[in-house]
């Protein structure tokens, strides 16, 4: 069955003729309001529909051959500490390799931060930036705002830059594809992983090479480390209640987030957060909290649940491993808290830290270790209305991709390797296998070669909106006292309202 008309997303080539329209219709989309909170859908089908097509006429991409002068471009990004320095640098040596481009890179703050000032550009597209480093979440929402140009036409546009794209990572191709057409055009791969302070499972008589990989283990092991009476222990686990990780779960367990194949083949229009394996997920929460096993922190930008694992509050972590080569610099005594925290390092005895014994290991899943989906952030072309800035931007995302940069992405950003190239790449190598960093960030590396490519995460166009209700829920429950299975339902209630506003605004 093929799309029909409104089933496709606008095309960057349509977004210039009617770009004023068409964004002013996005930024529509963008301010629908959400109560996030639950309901159950039986409806988890998916239709199969043909591949978005590819047109190179969309993209602009040699526009810079018969541009005159130097061509101004603005990046946008989200990232702070080491990953933030690593873009800068990428851009300014791109700056100093050419005369016909100059880059300038702008930080917005957070994901949201960042996801805001973007929607309320849309009505103006003179404030747009060029390129931008966004979330995973504001894939399918960048598709239908019809503001981004899709990399799948820039590559058919610039042959040069195919070498790149084939050899990339099936799951991450996947990622960010919407029925089946490539969007974003440089990639951040995160995954989540868990953090384990070595002394303390020593002392509670637990393997430090046999991590717990599966949430029941992990409860085992924390009850173990409780039942130890470590001086100074508030909780064995700790995590912030972040959306991400029942998220991860999930997708780990191959349950569906929303139908049309999670999104991915239709703009999904149907809710499956309403299931057995959330409801396990969510009560594992909810108990290893009650039990005193788990400290939760509310979502934040804070690093409370790093400073907990340095102070010996905590024994087991579950965050991200983009915070590996800035742990790691704490650790190894390179840099103080603060260098990394941005200020924001509380009280903690920065001698103590250096001395603990931390290691890494595969994120904990539903059934077995290390399963998920692909993460992070990705960089979307901006379409606008003077080709040689298209350009620009789609010149300076390929100088991204080089090795060099990509490894330099990897060894101080702690974004993992989206390419064969750059995996396979004796510098890469010897890092994962010769240094501490290297070999924590070879144990996330590890994860994201293990991810399923025909089971990517969810496409969802109210994504932000299904995250805040998700940490609204994730509150209520953990740190509250709602009821678990009431809690899902809500917040199912409310995310299918939003899925039927969203697409009914886009014509899904």
């Amino acid at each position: 069955m093929s799309p029909t008309r409104a089933d496709r997303p606008p095309t960057p080539r349509a977004v210039r003729r009617r770009r004023r329209g068409l964004l002013a219709a996005a930024a529509a989309v963008a301010l629908l309001s959400c109560a996030c909170g639950g309901g159950n859908s039986d409806d988890g089908g998916s239709a199969e529909v043909e591949d978005s097509p590819v047109d190179a006429a969309n993209c602009p991409a040699k526009a810079l051959d018969d541009a005159t002068g130097v061509t101004e471009i603005t990046v946008w990004h989200p990232y702070n500490s080491l990953t933030q320095s690593t873009l800068e640098k990428a851009a300014a040596d791109y700056n100093a390799s050419q005369d016909k481009v100059k880059v300038s890179v702008e930080s917005q703050g957070s994901y949201p931060e960042l996801l805001k000032k973007y929607e309320d550009s849309l009505g103006d597209p003179a404030n747009l930036p060029d390129v931008i480093f966004s979330e995973d979440t504001t894939t399918q929402f960048m598709v239908d705002s019809g503001s981004v140009i899709a990399a799948a036409d820039c590559i058919a546009a610039d042959p040069d830059a195919k070498d790149f794209y084939d050899d990339l990572l099936p799951p991450v191709e996947n990622a960010y594809s919407v029925q089946g057409k490539l969007w974003a055009a440089a990639y951040g791969v995160s995954m989540p992983i868990m953090y384990v302070n070595n002394d303390h499972l020593a002392a509670a008589g637990l393997s430090t090479e046999d991590y717990p990989g599966t949430l029941a283990e992990v409860r085992t092991a924390a009850e173990k480390i409780k039942a130890a009476n470590i001086a100074g222990l508030e909780a064995p686990v700790v995590m912030q209640l972040y959306g991400w990780f029942p998220e991860n779960w999930l997708t780990g367990a191959k349950q569906f987030i929303v139908n049309n194949d999670n999104g991915r083949t239709e703009v999904a229009t149907e809710s499956e957060f309403d299931n057995d394996t959330t409801a396990e997920i969510i009560n594992w929460m909810n108990d290893m909290e009650a039990d005193g096993l788990l400290k939760a922190y509310p979502y934040s930008t804070d690093i409370s649940q790093f400073l907990a694992i340095g102070n010996g509050s905590a024994s087991i972590l579950i965050d991200g491993s983009r915070a590996i080569t800035a742990v790691d610099a704490v650790v190894g005594g390179g840099a103080s808290v603060d260098d990394v925290a941005g200020g924001a390092a509380g009280t903690i005895d920065p001698n103590a830290i250096k001395g603990l014994d931390v290691n890494v290991a595969p994120v904990p899943g539903v059934d077995e270790p290390g399963q998920g989906g692909v993460w992070g952030s990705a960089a979307f072309l901006v379409a606008g209305d003077d080709d040689a800035k298209v350009a620009a931007g789609w010149d300076f995302l390929q100088y991204f991709n080089s090795t060099p940069v990509q490894t330099q992405w990897l060894l101080q950003g702690s974004y993992l390797p989206v390419t064969q190239s750059v995996q396979d790449a004796p510098e890469v190598q010897a890092y994962f296998t010769d240094t501490q960093p290297g070999r924590w960030l070879a144990t996330a590396n590890s994860q994201l070669l293990s991810v399923d490519p025909d089971f990517p995460g969810p496409a969802i166009g109210p994504y932000n909106e299904f995250r805040a209700g998700l940490h609204s829920m994730l509150d209520d429950v953990v740190l509250g006292s709602a009821d678990p299975a009431t809690a899902i339902t809500d917040f199912n209630d409310a995310f299918q309202a939003d899925l039927t506003s969203y697409a009914d605004e886009v014509g899904g």
